[in-house]
């Protein structure tokens, strides 16, 4: 390292950038190219005890041990997910049966709505009165276009799903014979893979790759754990409420809350809104008192979960998902933090320097 104390400081800053711009190459060009085959590699290691259960204790082959796991494996998802899109089919069935009287009431909604805004600018002073019948004006002009742009819009869409469909069928085909590739020969690929690494760095090595998996397992457990008690909660509360489709709004709301920047609010607080405005005082009482509830059960749990174990400071966490998100969409916003993260694991450990623990 250089004499100079801010030779050193340079040196940290270029170390950290070139960090940055590596974890962004990966994540931009290589990782939707070998996302399967480390899907299928993390597969192989977690089903490993079976297979060499049933290669010790049952006589089985190994190939014949490798391919009954990796067929349980992938039979077990393929169920899973022809269940949950059987439900959503059920939901989304009912929901479209009942769409024409959810519309009469949003309909209703907006007249009544729009009853107060009138009233409201017909009691404004006569000074600004013409311009806010010009926003009224303009607000009923872009509602008038808003069915024919959400048409244009949801057709990309759906178009964009059914080219994704191929694609997603042959991510899922290739990681499952990749694992069962991976299985069959895992003692001679994890072989392989270490004679890569020096001999005296082996250990460090298991180390290091110990700790990630601790921490990302923690993680992963974390947000496990944050979206399901956000889907009982909801669950619950909704049947309570008797809301239709109960489990299919807990289920979305669940999935949104666990997004970055996002939250049950942006589903719940238009409810309420709506629900306000419709008459409905009570409803929309429950609703914002389901939202405060879960904000607050959130704040007191994530950090626990998530900060505690991890030990990622929040003003870190902001940069990363910020910094994730100006460089990667949404995506790098869950990406850039398990990148700062395993950063930081590195540097405790002392595999490199970015900064002082």
């Amino acid at each position: 390292m250089p004499e100079s104390k801010h030779l050193r400081y340079a040196l940290y800053a270029l170390y950290a950038l070139a960090a940055c711009a590596i974890l962004w190459l990966f994540i931009r060009y290589a990782l939707p190219w070998l996302l399967p085959f480390i899907l299928a590699f993390a597969i192989s290691r977690l089903i490993e005890p079976a297979v060499s259960f049933l290669v010790q204790k049952a006589r089985f082959r190994r190939t014949a041990a490798s391919g009954l796991c990796t067929l349980i494996i992938f039979s077990a998802l393929v169920t899973l997910t022809a269940l949950a899109i059987g439900r959503a089919v059920i939901e989304l069935t009912a929901f479209l049966r009942r769409l024409p009287s959810l519309l009469k009431d949003l309909s209703n909604v907006f007249s009544t709505l729009g009853a107060h805004v009138e009233n409201f600018v017909s009691n404004a002073p006569e000074e600004i009165q013409n311009y806010l019948n010009g926003m009224l004006d303009g607000f009923v002009k872009k509602s008038a276009e808003l069915p024919a742009e959400l048409s244009a819009r949801l057709l990309p869409l759906l178009s964009g799903a059914a080219k994704i469909t191929p694609r997603f069928l042959v991510f899922f085909i290739t990681c499952a014979i990749s694992t069962y590739f991976i299985s069959s020969g895992y003692a001679e690929v994890r072989a392989f893979i270490l004679r890569q690494i020096p001999r005296d760095k082996h250990r460090a090595f298991k180390e290091l790759k110990n700790d990630l998996i601790s921490t990302f397992g923690k993680w992963l457990k974390a947000q496990l754990m944050l979206s399901g008690i956000t889907f009982a909660e909801m669950a619950a509360a909704f049947l309570f409420m008797r809301i239709e489709f109960a489990i299919l709004l807990a289920l979305l709301i669940a999935v949104v809350d666990a997004l970055p920047m996002l939250g049950s609010g942006t589903i719940l607080v238009p409810w309420a809104a709506v629900s306000l405005i419709s008459g409905d005082t009570r409803f929309a009482f429950g609703l914002v008192l389901l939202f405060a509830f879960n904000t607050v059960l959130r704040n007191i749990l994530e950090p626990k979960l998530i900060g505690v174990q991890i030990g990622l400071p929040p003003f870190a966490t902001l940069l990363a998902l910020y910094i994730g998100f100006c460089a990667a969409g949404v995506l790098g916003m869950i990406l850039f933090p398990l990148g700062l993260i395993l950063l930081k694991h590195l540097n405790d450990k002392g595999y490199i320097r970015l900064w002082k623990s």
